[in-house]
């Protein structure tokens, strides 16, 4: 039995993520700032709420409405700032890992080959060079980071909406939990094993391209070229329902996401409305409309948390 099948998840994640140690200044740099400008984002909302609070002469944090403006206007520069910052940093981190994952792969496949290309699993190995490496893209410019950066700002959040009340701060740490922790964990469970076996499929595929290449001479004489290209047909197809099963999940969980989403925004306005006066209502909604971008990432992750895992489990059986 291959050893692949006794890795776990947490396995798996701690070995890519170990990878990560020389940059990790990088890494937090990319969490800073990413917190930072989702603070930025969350507080043009509010402090337009603050305005407006202003405007009619109600209680406000802010001295003037040109003021909550201003504030509005340098929030919106710094959020397109740190946004390109961040990002930078995780993808500069990523394609630097995925250059040294490559030439660890192919340090490894030198030692293997010939005799490895020869193997049944000779397609997994074109499937690792090709694709599963593309994939750790994925984790490490948009997993590590947008998790602790999530995990920053919902309690930041949390504190802050829980300052009106602290009801209201449960409910949004529901709220963040739903979207970012447990949506995605669902999401990945329903989904299976479609992951690995798009995976697998991929693999053979590739496997019996290499066959057929190297017994074109062959084929031709004995006239079986339709019958491989009807095969080869098939196969493709097989893996194009795979894909098409994974974009299902992916749209339901797109869908799921928003209506969580949707139904906690309206719970947090008649909360409030029962708990709070008009300010404190007004602040708070509009504090958790406008914050669930972090989380909302994450939810976006578990369509893809398999299909990562995969990749990083058949890369990790090359090392």
């Amino acid at each position: 039995m291959n050893k692949s099948n006794h890795r776990s998840p947490f396995a798996i994640v701690g070995r890519l993520i170990v990878l990560v140690k020389p940059m990790l200044p990088i890494m937090l740099a990319a969490i800073v700032m990413g917190v930072a400008g989702h603070f930025c984002a969350t507080f043009i909302t509010i402090f337009g709420g603050f305005g407006i609070l202003r405007a009619l002469g109600l209680a406000s944090p802010v001295g003037t409405v040109d003021t909550a403006f201003a504030c509005i206007l340098v929030f919106a520069l710094l959020r397109g700032v740190l946004r390109y910052a961040e990002q930078a940093c995780n993808h500069f981190i990523a394609f630097k890992l995925l250059a040294l994952i490559r030439d660890k792969v192919f340090g490894a496949l030198r030692r293997l080959c010939p005799a490895k290309l020869e193997g049944k699993d000779k397609g997994d190995l074109i499937s690792v060079i090709t694709s599963d490496i593309e994939l750790l893209e994925v984790f490490y410019a948009h997993t590590i980071s947008p998790i602790c950066i999530a995990f920053l700002f919902t309690v930041v959040m949390v504190c802050f909406i829980g300052s009106y009340h602290p009801a209201l701060g449960l409910l949004a740490l529901a709220a963040y939990g739903t979207v970012g922790i447990l949506i995605p964990l669902l999401t990945a469970k329903l989904s299976g094993d479609s992951a690995m076996r798009f995976r697998t499929k991929s693999g053979k595929l590739s496997a019996y391209v290499l066959d057929s290449l190297r017994g074109l001479p062959e084929t031709i004489q004995y006239g079986q070229g339709q019958e491989r290209m009807d095969a080869m047909n098939a196969q493709t197809d097989a893996i194009a329902k795979e894909g098409e099963q994974m974009k299902r999940t992916e749209g339901r969980n797109t869908a799921v996401t928003g209506t969580v989403i949707l139904m906690f925004d309206l719970a947090m306005l008649f909360a409030s409305a029962a708990l709070l006066d008009f300010e404190g209502c007004l602040i708070t909604t509009l504090a958790m409309m406008s914050s669930f971008g972090p989380v909302t990432a994450l939810a976006a992750l578990g369509a893809t948390l398999q299909s990562t895992l995969a990749a990083g489990n058949r890369v990790l059986d090359i090392l």
